[in-house]
């Protein structure tokens, strides 16, 4: 498996043995440490040598990367400043406040942020924070659109629910609707802002952070599945779609752990041979990564194609189920 890709998404909470030297270092106020602080009580991010002062150990977290706590639902401090300390120009700030500040940046970037502002401000960051300041932004909107301040409209007059789970490649979300699931994603997709807003808009919905029954149980399924001791989820679902994806979309539960399909056999499976972009474009749209595993699905030579959470993640995903399919 990927060791790279889980040691980039180190998360250590208390009771981790690397948690007690990394609270010292905190303490001491070492900046050169390799990990960024969460404290759980305020939401706030920080970077090593902050001169705020310091939290409780038991509400301390570490991560190695400053974007996935921010993934998390941190955020950042405003005495240390983590995302920009260290920056010689104001290119990373300037970019920020653009990307906020558009409609559709993902469509628009360049056009919201031109000439070398853009370029310069994702190298700076690629190599200060080890990411991607374009899916940094992406994630702060959806931060953003979460805020409870957000979700106050009298129009709507359903609650969605939901919460974050850390894994061993990332930071997920999940959405729940009357006890069902209706959103499983990485925080860094890029168009999980649209997929929250389709959501919204469909169920008449505003969001609210909420632990249940269903939360808990994913929690729990999800970190049993990472470990290997879990095959099948359990968890109720509730795709939204059209006849088409949904039907796609149950056929990709059909498909049995540690095992793969061509997105030309998919569409065999389902009756429809010559239907193979429109089903790899349904595949495309499932909202519930994983537990409906679209990255089960790869290209008739064997190529690793069109995962929206990243190949990497896609690549990990099969071989963990792979190498525990075989056990």
């Amino acid at each position: 498996m990927n060791m790279k890709l889980q040691d980039r998404y180190d998360y250590i909470e208390p009771g981790d043995p690397k948690h007690e030297p990394l609270y010292e270092k905190m303490l001491k106020k070492e900046e050169m440490s390799g990990y960024y602080t969460g404290v759980t009580t305020t939401g706030i991010a920080c970077r090593f040598g902050c001169s705020a002062a310091p939290p409780q150990k038991d509400n301390t977290v570490f991560s190695r990367r400053l974007f996935d706590l921010i993934a998390f639902g941190f955020r950042e401090c405003k005495v240390c400043r983590p995302l920009t300390y260290g920056a010689e120009r104001d290119e990373v700030e300037t970019f920020a406040e653009l990307i906020l500040k558009a409609d559709h940046p993902e469509k628009y970037l360049k056009q919201v942020s031109p000439g070398d502002t853009y370029r310069a401000a994702r190298r700076w960051f690629e190599q200060k924070h080890d990411g991607d300041l374009q899916k940094y932004m992406y994630v702060k909107r959806v931060n953003h659109l979460l805020k409870s301040e957000n979700n106050q409209d009298s129009e709507y007059t359903n609650i969605i629910t939901y919460q974050r789970y850390w894994t061993p490649i990332g930071v997920l979300i999940a959405c729940f609707y009357e006890g069902e699931c209706c959103l499983l994603e990485f925080m860094d997709r890029r168009a999980l802002e649209t997929e929250l807003l389709f959501l919204k808009r469909k169920l008449n919905a505003n969001f609210k952070k909420r632990a249940g029954a269903v939360s808990r149980q994913l929690g729990k399924e999800l970190k049993e599945y990472f470990t290997g001791e879990r095959q099948t989820f359990t968890v109720p679902l509730a795709s939204i779609g059209t006849a088409f994806q949904l039907e796609t979309w149950d056929a990709l539960k059909e498909i049995p752990y540690g095992t793969t399909r061509s997105y030309k056999g998919q569409a065999e499976h389902l009756g429809r041979p010559t239907a193979v972009r429109a089903v790899a474009n349904a595949n495309g749209k499932n909202r519930i990564c994983i537990l409906i595993p679209c990255h089960r699905v790869i290209g008739d030579n064997g190529d690793l194609r069109g995962y929206a959470g990243g190949l990497d993640r896609k690549q990990f995903l099969l071989e963990l189920e792979k190498s525990k399919g075989l056990q």
